[in-house]
């Protein structure tokens, strides 16, 4: 086992501020390129399907305020961007994430914060949206409660995350995949092991379908649903509040 694997295990396990920065900050200049070939393309769908689904459940407001978190490059915020009168503010860790955040979507907003500490007044937004950054959460419980604070009544907030198929023949062949291919196709691309590593054990060790919902409970939002996408290779929550 090695020493790169063992550091992944530890940081899936147990989150910290600082290695989730570090680790997205190497990663940045390959990330965008990396997520479109490693999910076959499918990561723009899923976040469009998710933006469409989310949206239906908002009242008609006109303008939106809307919040990316952990916002990455900002595909998420790029999407926020085109609904009508959509102002967009974007948060992460990461300020090389940020940095190509900015030049991407030059027309939002974007800040340095962690969701645990969102940096913005009670009932600031109408949408809140999380593309694949909250397994990545150093306390889920609290980022999830900071989210329900800073949206509106009402407001809805959309997560996205990789998940791991129950049906046993998809299951082999997607752990399979995630597991051993999808490390050896980064190498290619990323000096860093590590991300490559870390990814497959931070689905692993991230609360899937009703636990989920039930941290969304724990976090009070009033509503909260479930949708699988593509053979069940990720999931989408939706939670009003």
């Amino acid at each position: 086992m090695s020493s790169s694997f063992v550091k992944a295990k530890a940081l899936a396990e147990q989150k910290s501020h600082e290695r989730i920065q570090a680790m997205f900050d190497e990663i940045a200049p390959v990330y965008d390129f990396l997520n479109r070939v490693l999910s076959f393309g499918l990561d723009w769908h899923w976040r469009k399907v998710a933006l469409r689904m989310a949206y239906r459940l908002l009242p008609p407001l006109r303008p939106l305020a809307t919040l990316d978190v952990a916002t990455g490059t900002g595909d998420f915020a790029l999407l926020l961007r085109t609904l009508p009168q959509a102002g967009v503010v974007g948060i992460d860790l990461s300020e090389e994430m940020l940095r190509r955040a900015r030049r991407k979507v030059p027309e939002a907003r974007f800040v340095r914060a962690a969701a645990e500490a969102l940096p913005f007044e009670d009932g600031s937004f109408d949408l809140v949206t999380v593309g694949f950054g909250a397994r990545n959460f150093q306390d889920l419980e609290k980022g999830l409660s900071e989210i329900r604070r800073v949206l509106k009544p009402r407001g809805v907030a959309a997560f996205l995350e990789p998940m791991i198929p129950k049906q046993r023949t998809v299951r082999r062949i997607y752990l399979a995949y995630f597991k051993h291919i999808l490390p050896q196709i980064a190498r290619l691309f990323s000096t860093s092991d590590f991300a490559y590593q870390y990814l497959p054990l931070s689905v692993e060790t991230f609360p899937q379908g009703e636990a989920f919902l039930e941290k969304l409970g724990r976090a009070r939002f009033s509503s909260g649903w479930q949708y699988a996408l593509t053979y069940e290779t990720a999931i989408l929550y939706i939670a009003q509040k």
